[in-house]
C-alpha cells in the first residue's frame, strides 16, 4: 500500500539534518529479518511511517525493523471450552491454550508488539456461552485484552445491543462468579446501519486506531449482507451495506484521515473474496470469519489474508514488519491447528505450561457456574445421530432425531409433521460399536444451541408441497422433515435439481392433496425457518405467539425428562429416508454425462461449510 506521501516530514528532518551534518551520506534502506523469508512468503508494500529514516555510514548498523504478530481468533461460536466429550477429564481447554500462545508474543524479544482481533461469530453455540448469556466469551476478550472485534450473524441471534455492543461501542459488561468488568474492546462494524434512516449504528465503530510499538494501526471492520441468515424481527432494524465499493471509499477516507501506518481489515466474510475486491494501496491485511475454515495466503492482488477455524480449534497469525523508512512487509500468514493432540488441551499438571492460567482460571468458573445442571442424565439412544449422517441425498439422522422429537412434543396440538433446517443440527452422538450414548442435558444445548421457538401453523396440501420443494432447494426452509414420506421428480440434475413433488404420504397413511388450497394439515416449524424471505408462512399467524411457545433445546429436554421419568429411558433414533426420487436413474445418468461430475463432491462441501456457518 502506497502511503509515501504521509512520510513527507521524516523526509524533511532527513534533509535539514544532513545539511547539519556535512561530509555524511544518508542511505535509506529496506531490512529483511529473515531476506529469503521475506522473498518467498513476504508481501511488502510502501505505508507511512512515524519512525525517522535510518541514517548509515560506513560505521552505523542499520536499524532493526520494527516487527508487529498479527493474531486472529473466528466463529468461537462459545468454545471457551470444548466440552463435547461429556468427560471433564477430556475437556479441552482452548481459549486458554491461545491465550498462552498471544501471552508468548507479548513477552518475546523477538516481537516487538501484539494484535489480536476476532473476525465475529464470538458467543452463540455451547452451553457454557449460551447459559451464562455469553458472559463467559466476554470475561476473555477482557482478560485476554482483544484489540477488536467485529460482529458476525449469530451476535444478532439474542439482542445485539445487549450482549455483543453498547453504548460505548465496546464489548458490554460482564459478570460470571469472581470475575466481573467492563471491557474496553471496541466492536467495529463499518457498514452496519439502521434500516428507518440508513444511518450508522450507535453501538459500532467503524474502526479504531490502536498504538502498537510506537506506529498507529488501523483496523476496520466489514461484515457481508446477513438479512437471508438472520432471523428477521433480529435483523429487521437494522440494513447492511456491503457494497465492496462504497467500503474501499471509506478506507480511503480513513486512512486520508488518520494516516495510519498499517490498514488491517477484521472482516466476518470470506477473507480471499474480501482481499480479492480490496486494493492493495489501501489494505495491507486481511483478517477473514464466518466460513469455518482455518486459511491463509495472499490474494492475486498481493494483499495477504488469515482465518481461523471455528470453535477455537486453532488460530490465524501473521507478523507485520515495519523497516525504518515504513515500508510494510506482511510475513508468514498462516493458521496453526491446536487440536491435532487433544490430551494437550487436557487440565493435567504435566500441561500446567499449556495455558494462561487467568484463562483457566475463568473457565472453571464458567463451567461450575453451569455444570451440575449439564451433566442431568435424560436418557440413551443406541443408533449414531450425525449431523452429516446423511440417509439419502437430503435426510440426515440428525435432522431425523431433532424433528422426531418435535413432533412428539407437539402432537398434541395436532400437529402432523415437523420440519428443521439441517445447518441447525450442532453435535454428533456417536455410539461406539455394541454399546449406548447417554444424552444429557449438555448433549440437547450442544445439539440445538440456537434457542429458536417452534411454532405451529395449518398449511393446504398445496403448501405443504411448496414447503418440500423450498428446503430441498435451500436448507434454511426446513429440509429435515419427520411425519411424512414423499415422492418427487427431479427435472433437473443432481447440481441444478428442478424439484416436481409427486406425492406425499402422513405417517398414519394418509394421502395429502397436494394441489388442494385448505389449510388442513397442521405443522411444527422454527421461528429461523418461518421468517424466511417468501417462505410458506409468510403473512400466516402461528397457533400461538412466539412469546408463548416452546424453545428448542428447553423443550427437547422438557420432553426427555418426561420419558425419562415415566420409565422410558430408551430414546428412539430413525433412519428411514424420507424422499423417494422417481427419476433417479434418469438424473444419475444425466450427471455421468455431466462433464462438471467429477467436481460434485469439492462444490457440495464448500456449500455445506459455508451454510454451516450460518
Amino acid at each position: 500500500m502506497s502511503k509515501s506521501s504521509r512520510n513527507l516530514g521524516a523526509v524533511l528532518a532527513v534533509l535539514v539534518l544532513g545539511l547539519l551534518i556535512a561530509g555524511l551520506v544518508f542511505v535509506v534502506v529496506t531490512v529483511y529479518r529473515d531476506p529469503m523469508q521475506a522473498e518467498q512468503t513476504s508481501v511488502a508494500t510502501e505505508v507511512s511511517g512515524s519512525a525517522p529514516a535510518v541514517t548509515e555510514t560506513s560505521e552505523t548498523v542499520p536499524e532493526e525493523p520494527t516487527r508487529i504478530a498479527l493474531f486472529e481468533t473466528s466463529d468461537i461460536h462459545g468454545y471457551l471450552i470444548d466440552t463435547t466429550s461429556g468427560d471433564p477429564t477430556e475437556f479441552q481447554y482452548r481459549m486458554a491454550h491461545i491465550s498462552k500462545v498471544v501471552n508468548d508474543a507479548r513477552a518475546s524479544k523477538d516481537i516487538d508488539d501484539v494484535i489480536l482481533v476476532d473476525g465475529g461469530d464470538i458467543y452463540q453455540g455451547s452451553p457454557l456461552s449460551n447459559l451464562t448469556d455469553g458472559a463467559a466469551l466476554r470475561a476473555a476478550i477482557d482478560i485476554m485484552d482483544y484489540d477488536a472485534v467485529t460482529l458476525g450473524n449469530h451476535e444478532f441471534d439474542w439482542d445485539v445491543e445487549e450482549y455483543a455492543a453498547d453504548t460505548f461501542c465496546t464489548v458490554p459488561a460482564y459478570e460470571l462468579g469472581e470475575f466481573s468488568g467492563d471491557p474496553d474492546t471496541p466492536v467495529i462494524a463499518a457498514n452496519l446501519c439502521y434500516s428507518n434512516n440508513h444511518s450508522r449504528t450507535l453501538f459500532t465503530k467503524d474502526y479504531v486506531i490502536v498504538e502498537k510499538a510506537g506506529y498507529r494501526i488501523a483496523l476496520i471492520g466489514y461484515i457481508p449482507d446477513y438479512s437471508d441468515e438472520i432471523m428477521t424481527s433480529k435483523i429487521a432494524p437494522y440494513e447492511i451495506h456491503d457494497d465492496f465499493e462504497e467500503f474501499e471509499a471509506r478506507i480511503k477516507d480513513i486512512n486520508e484521515g488518520e494516516k495510519p501506518d498499517v490498514t488491517i481489515v477484521i472482516a466476518h466474510q470470506n477473507p480471499v473474496l474480501v482481499a480479492d475486491a480490496l486494493s492493495h494501496e489501501d489494505v495491507d491485511v486481511v483478517c477473514g470469519g464466518h466460513e469455518h475454515a482455518g486459511i491463509a495466503g495472499v490474494a492475486d492482488n498481493g494483499i495477504p489474508y488469515i482465518q481461523a477455524l471455528n470453535y477455537a480449534q486453532g488460530y490465524a497469525s501473521a507478523v507485520i514488519v515495519i523497516d525504518s523508512e515504513g515500508n510494510v512487509t506482511v510475513e508468514d500468514p498462516s493458521y496453526t491447528s491446536i487440536i491435532e493432540e487433544p490430551e494437550k488441551l487436557y487440565d493435567t499438571l504435566g500441561n500446567a505450561s499449556e495455558f494462561d492460567p487467568e484463562i483457566l482460571k475463568l473457565s472453571h468458573a464458567a463451567w461450575d457456574s453451569i455444570s451440575d445442571g449439564l451433566n442431568e442424565a435424560l436418557g440413551y439412544i443406541d443408533s449414531t445421530v450425525e449431523k452429516k449422517g446423511y440417509i439419502d441425498d437430503k435426510t440426515t439422522t440428525g435432522g431425523n432425531f431433532i424433528t422426531g422429537l418435535m413432533l412428539e412434543y407437539t402432537r398434541d396440538e395436532g400437529v402432523v409433521a415437523a420440519f428443521f433446517n439441517r445447518n441447525g443440527v450442532r453435535a454428533d452422538f456417536v455410539v461406539p460399536e455394541g454399546g449406548i450414548f447417554e444424552i444429557s442435558v449438555g448433549d440437547v444445548y450442544a445439539i440445538s444451541p440456537f434457542n429458536n421457538y417452534w411454532l405451529i401453523y395449518d398449511l393446504s396440501g398445496e403448501e405443504l408441497a411448496k414447503l418440500i420443494v423450498d428446503g430441498y432447494m435451500e436448507s434454511n426452509y426446513g429440509d429435515q422433515v419427520s411425519g411424512l414420506t414423499y415422492e418427487y421428480y427431479n427435472h433437473g440434475t443432481a447440481e441444478e435439481p428442478d424439484i416436481e413433488i409427486a406425492s406425499i404420504t402422513l405417517d398414519d397413511g394418509t394421502k395429502v392433496d397436494i394441489h388442494g388450497t385448505d389449510p388442513v394439515y397442521r405443522v411444527c416449524v422454527t421461528n429461523y425457518s418461518a421468517t424466511q424471505p417468501d417462505s410458506v408462512f409468510e403473512g400466516k399467524t402461528p397457533l400461538h405467539a412466539e412469546a408463548d411457545s416452546p424453545i428448542d433445546n428447553q423443550a427437547i429436554i422438557e420432553l426427555l425428562r418426561e420419558r425419562r421419568d415415566s420409565g422410558n429411558i430408551h430414546i428412539p433414533t430413525d433412519n428411514n429416508a424420507r424422499g423417494t426420487c422417481l427419476n433417479a436413474d434418469e438424473v444419475a445418468a444425466a450427471g455421468e454425462n455431466d462433464d462438471t461430475t467429477g467436481t460434485t463432491e469439492t462444490t457440495e462441501t464448500t456449500a455445506e461449510t459455508t451454510a454451516e456457518a450460518a
